[in-house]
């Protein structure tokens, strides 16, 4: 039984850590794309400043939401095996 909780307990964590690769990837390529035409400056202007923490923070505010289903689909799974 602790060798199951020991495994469940490792899944969650490269899950966690894979998602969260994931996450960072597809927001770079997502908030790029639509913040920036192509071309970049010596520095950002504030349009493009705007743009960008904007489309992170919606990125990031799924991403919590997705950990909060994937920590209670895990946590069903363990209470299933206890």
């Amino acid at each position: 039984m602790d060798e199951e909780v020991s495994i469940v307990k490792e899944v969650q964590g490269t899950l966690s850590a894979v998602i969260l690769q994931m996450m960072n990837n597809e927001t770079r390529k997502v908030c790029f794309s639509r913040c920036f035409d192509g071309k970049f400056g010596d520095s950002l202007t504030r349009n493009d400043q705007i743009c960008l923490a904007k489309c992170m923070d919606r990125m990031y505010e799924a991403h919590t939401i997705v950990g909060k289903a994937v920590a209670e689909v895990a946590q069903s799974l363990n209470n299933e095996l206890s």
